[in-house]
């Protein structure tokens, strides 16, 4: 211890403390430390690789997008591991496509090929800009035969995302079918509907309902039911005009009907040259036996591979782990396990598929769905048969379910087993306490989809061939929907208003089950008919029969139509409960309502049937004509009447004139304005009268209250005091001085004298197709009566209707008149058409519109009614009875030359003459035994005044001034005067036609030409007047009747006929008479004076005169 050195205490360092600046200690061979200041010069780089740069890159020539990317750049980009990178590439088509819509269809394989990948893409951005890609610019410019030959290619794809594991894909895929259906419909139906609706079975099954909690909701279910409404109304729309204006709509701008056309050739000529885009058509044992051997070597695999299967996917439920590595991008569709529930129910689904399919197979023999699908499901024979045998041909093996795959029919019988299931799980029953707006929504659904599968595929309407053997099966199809379908949902019809008043939408709702539901049980009535008797019926007979809710389903539809109460009220509702849903039935609606209804009666017992059509016609009457209810009331009774027509339905007697009662009164009132109801009312009318038998109460109701019904809808004549307002109404309208009516007046004013006041009817608001029907109508009403033809002759008389339509009216009157039971009727009517006082009046209308009938129009009528007289025996037998109304006529009176009445009178004798000449000289009789002496007296003189108003009237026509100025010009001028002079012989038609058949009148019209010409220029030389511009031969000028009777004699003596009789030897007498009449006609028109405003007239009837003289000098010189 001594030795020891005593420990020397350290104390506390503070560095630093004391030193100013710290001393670096130089070491050889050692660096100095870097300053902290010092600048780090170091540096490190990596090679960056960018092989091209599109946005840099000059593409002028090349079809880009905004981004400068071509088609193949982005199509390849469509499959990138990225999924912006997907969507960015879609973009991008979309603007290419935009930019360049050609490359479309020209790269249309490639294209669609590549697109149709991504339906089942993972990514929920990337299919919605697919469906965008494909609504908006790949679709509308492809058209249908672009994309016909693709469709397999597309459907697989589409039907491949809705069976996929993943819901979200599932529900998106179905998104895509509704833009299919948008652009081609007929494709996807045509060939793709069996698969279609396999895999809304599947969809609807309870294997796929149950993978997840989210799959089980009501929502997940309405998305299902509105898709599959969606896809059944686009695939069998309303009408037959839908369907066939469907394929026009697909089209696109291909050329569809050439291509179809060469397809139908082709497969015609034989199976070198089918479409090659259907599979062959197989035998249904060919079938039964290839798919039994295919799911028996399918189910070995699965059984091997199940075990494999489970240990790489029962972790991961059902998601590929691959999906990051490049291409992918989709959730992967490998078959996961299934539990021992998901088992039970496939296996249960499997049976039900069996059982549809051979029940479908013993209904069809060859469904026209399968056809379409090149299936022909023929009956099978051996083990085939054997297989399928059972109750309804209830088979059990699996290669049924697959047939069931392959027939529309049998997806859809399985569909509306589903469907029935889902009915159940909304819960119906509940409607009637506490409605939810989904929950009804999807009841509604799943009837309006089960109406719709059992009216186009299930039940569809039978063939006129169809057999007693067809007739069995689809009876006991029709037994099997009904214990399927109406035992459930009769449970709950109708639905009754709640207590507590819903939200209008939800009542709307309920109202549209309450009639889909009544729909959908008038499917079964046919049942009705093949329904033992009560005492054979056991325990069903005490419940009322096995189709009990009958009763029901008629007192529905008769409240529904006689009290407009579509929401019956609960029993136990309280008076100060809200009232029930009480609104008017919808056009839509009704049109349901009522054909329901008619097909309804054709079922029912004689006392139901006549309880529902009355309470139609109480419905009907309480319409408006414009309506579409009314329409559809019409419609429907129509149908019945069909009915009744082929034997499928008894009419009461009365029941059919009840219909037709009030329909007059509803054309009157609709007008023009609704065409449709105006059709269907004629179309029944028309019906009713065609087929009615000879003598029935029917047809006496259509001669004695209907006919004079009618009479109207053509014209009413209103009495003279209504003639006052309508002329103060026509002066005031625009044009009133220029018009047909102003003739009649002669340049003065009318009087109320002058006037017939015409209503027009609605017939000539109508469009053409329906106002014809209204005029073929008449000829069915029976026996035309008085009432009827006293306004249709006004009517034919003036200008109330179009031309062509008054024509089609005149022959129907005239092949009716035949069959009158009173001669002198039908005789009265064409004495007031051909010689009536109406045509020298002016028509209007009581708003003071001109109906006058012009010159034109008057001579077509006057023409075809004496075309028309070979139906009633001729016109020489009419001329006989007419002929003491005829001779009172003052037809050869000269004031009256030029006059509407006295033109139109004149023109109908010579043109009946001529018929009645002609006629006897068919027959072999001479002309002059045809004519009355009576008449053949006068006949010449009215003749000839007839012929002077003709070519007058003509020459007007073509411009009287114009001719006459250019007569001494020559050039244009001689081709104007040569025109007139043309169209005044043509107009003098029926004048040259008696003098063909007549020849020997002809001295006597030119003597009476004469006489005209020479007693105008005596009375105005006696009166002191100046033969000028202002002389006039009743209302002709004096020198244009004279111009007029030059051409007429002029054209006369030119006949073959007249020459004939005229130049022969012994014939001399009468040419000298020709002669002497022709120079005393030239003699009178040379004593007209040429001066003053007449002189250029004057000097045409010299020219003319002298070419007259020519003419007789050139054919009649002595020999």
């Amino acid at each position: 211890m001594g030795n020891q050195r005593p420990v020397k205490k350290k104390g506390p360092k503070n560095a630093g403390v004391g030193v100013d600046f710290k001393r670096v200690k130089h070491k050889v061979g050692k660096k100095l430390p870097r300053a902290k200041n010092d600048t780090n010069t170091d540096y490190t780089s990596k090679s960056i690789n960018l092989p091209s740069q599109a946005v840099k890159e000059d593409r002028s020539g090349v079809a880009v997008n905004y981004q400068n990317l071509t088609l193949k750049e982005l199509l390849n980009q469509t499959s990138h591991h990225n999924d912006k990178s997907r969507k960015h590439s879609l973009v991008g088509l979309a603007d290419l496509f935009g930019r360049h819509p050609e490359h479309v269809r020209l790269h249309a394989a490639q294209v669609l090929a590549t697109l149709a990948e991504r339906v089942v893409d993972g990514d929920p951005g990337v299919r919605s800009e697919l469906r965008r890609l494909l609504n908006e610019a790949v679709l509308p410019v492809l058209g249908a035969d672009a994309l016909r030959p693709f469709m397999p290619v597309v459907m697989a794809h589409v039907c491949g995302a809705m069976t996929h594991l993943s819901l979200d894909v599932r529900q998106d895929a179905l998104l895509f079918l509704d833009i299919l259906m948008d652009h081609v419909p007929r494709l996807v139906v045509d060939g793709y509907l069996a698969p279609c609706l396999a895999h809304f079975c599947d969809l609807f099954s309870a294997s796929h309902r149950t993978r997840s909690i989210r799959a089980q909701s009501l929502a997940a279910l309405t998305k299902l039911l509105t898709s599959l409404s969606s896809f059944l109304r686009r695939a069998f729309p309303a009408g037959a005009a839908a369907e066939d204006g469907a394929d026009a709509g697909d089209a696109g701008p291909g050329p569809s009907s050439a291509r179809q056309a060469a397809l139908q050739a082709a497969a015609a000529a034989g199976p070198l040259g089918a479409d090659r885009t259907r599979w062959p058509a197989r035998s249904g044992a060919e079938l039964m036996a290839g798919l039994d051997g295919l799911f028996r070597a399918a189910a070995a695999a699965t059984r091997a591979g199940r075990g494999k299967k489970a240990s790489q996917l029962g972790a991961t439920d059902g998601v590929d782990k691959n999906r990051g590595k490049k291409g992918r991008g989709s959730v992967s569709t490998s078959e996961a396990f299934m539990s021992s529930s998901d088992a039970a129910a496939a296996a249960n689904a499997g049976k039900s598929i069996a059982a549809a399919a051979a029940a479908l197979a013993a209904v069809a023999a060859a469904p026209s769905a399968a056809a379409a699908a090149g299936v022909s499901l023929a009956a099978p024979s051996g083990a085939a048969a054997a297989a399928g045998a059972g109750v309804l041909g209830a088979g059990t093996t699996m290669a049924a379910a697959l047939v069931a795959a392959s027939d529309a029919r049998a997806s859809a019988l399985r569909l509306v087993s589903l469907l029935m299931d889902c009915w159940l799980e909304c819960t119906p029953g509940q409607l009637a306490t506490a409605p939810e707006a989904e929950q009804a929504a999807a009841v509604l659904m799943v009837l309006s989809a089960t109406n719709t599968l059992m009216d186009k595929l299930l039940l569809p309407a039978a063939g006129a061939g169809s057999g007693a053997a067809e007739a069995q099966l689809r009876l006991q199809l029709l037994q099997h929907l009904h214990d399927l379908v109406a035992k459930r949902v009769t449970g709950c019809f109708p639905t009754t208003s709640p207590p507590v008043k819903p939200a209008a939408a939800v009542a709307d709702t309920l109202v549209r089950i309450n009639l889909q539901t009544a729909e959908l049980l008038c499917r079964f009535l046919p049942l009705l008919a093949h329904q033992a008797p009560p005492q054979q019926q056991g325990a069903d007979a005490a419940a009322g029969g096995p189709l009990q809710w009958v009763p029901s389903l008629v007192g529905f539809y008769v409240s529904v139509l006689e009290e407009g109460v579509l929401l019956p009220a609960s029993a136990g509702t309280l008076s100060e409960a809200p009232a029930a849903a009480t609104a008017g039935l919808s056009g839509g609606a009704s049109e349901a309502v009522l054909g329901s209804v008619a097909a309804a009666v054709q079922s029912l017992d004689a006392a139901s049937a006549q309880r529902l059509m009355g309470a139609v016609a109480s419905f009907a009457s309480r319409q408006t004509g414009r309506s579409t209810a009314r329409l559809s009331s019409i419609r429907m009774q129509h149908g019945l009447l069909r009915a009744a027509l082929a034997g499928r339905l008894y009419l009461e007697d009365g029941v059919v004139a009840g219909w037709l009662a009030p329909l007059p009164k509803l054309l009157w009132e609709v007008g023009g304005s609704a065409p449709d109801s105006s059709a269907a009312a004629l179309q029944l009318i028309m019906d009713a009268a065609r087929f009615a038998a000879p003598g029935s109460s029917i047809a006496e109701f259509l001669v004695a209250q209907l006919q004079p019904q009618l009479a109207p809808l053509f014209a009413a004549q209103l009495p003279p005091k209504a003639a006052k307002a309508a002329i103060a109404k026509h002066r005031a309208a625009p044009g009133a001085a220029a018009g047909p009516a102003a003739a009649v007046a002669a340049g003065g004013g009318l009087a109320e004298q002058q006037v017939m006041v015409l209503l027009p009817g609605v017939v000539g608001k109508l469009p053409d197709h329906v106002a014809c029907q209204a005029v073929d109508l008449l000829y069915h009403t029976g026996a035309l009566g008085a009432p009827l033809l006293k306004p249709l002759a006004a009517v034919l008389s003036c200008a109330a209707l179009p031309r062509g339509l008054a024509l089609r009216l005149l022959d129907v009157v005239l092949a009716r008149l035949r069959d009158a039971p009173d001669p002198a009727l039908a005789a009265s009517w064409l004495l007031s058409l051909l010689f009536g006082p109406q045509h020298g009046l002016a028509v209007l209308s009581p708003d003071g519109a001109d109906l006058t009938a012009d010159w034109a129009r008057q001579r077509a009528t006057l023409d075809a009614a004496v075309m028309g007289m070979g139906r009633l025996g001729g016109a020489g037998p009419l001329l006989q009875l007419l002929l003491p109304q005829v001779a009172a006529l003052p037809l050869e009176e000269l004031g009256g030359l030029g006059a509407p009445a006295a033109r139109v009178q004149r023109y109908s004798l010579v043109s009946l003459a001529g018929a009645a000449v002609a006629d006897a000289a068919g027959a072999g009789s001479a002309a002059a035994a045809a004519l009355p002496s009576q008449l053949a007296e006068r006949l010449p003189a009215v003749a000839a005044l007839c012929g002077l108003e003709l070519a007058a009237q003509a020459s007007a026509e073509v411009g009287e001034e114009g001719a006459l100025s250019g007569v001494f010009g020559g050039g244009a001028g001689t081709s104007s005067n040569a025109a007139a002079a043309a169209a005044a012989v043509a107009a003098c038609g029926p004048v040259l036609q008696l003098l063909q058949e007549h020849p020997g009148m002809a001295v006597p019209m030119l003597q009476q030409l004469a006489e005209v010409v020479e007693a105008d220029v005596q009375a105005a030389s006696k009166g002191g007047v100046e033969v000028g511009a202002g002389a006039a031969v009743g209302r002709l000028q004096l020198h244009v009747a004279a111009l007029a009777a030059l051409r007429l004699a002029q054209a006369a003596v030119k006949l073959q006929p007249v020459r004939t009789m005229h130049v022969a030897a012994k014939a001399v007498a009468q040419r000298e008479a020709l002669a002497a009449a022709a120079a005393r006609l030239t003699a009178a028109v040379k004593s007209l004076p040429a001066s003053g405003a007449a002189s250029e007239r004057a000097a045409a009837c010299v020219i003319d005169s002298q070419r007259l003289s020519q003419t007789m000098a050139d054919l009649y010189a002595s020999s």
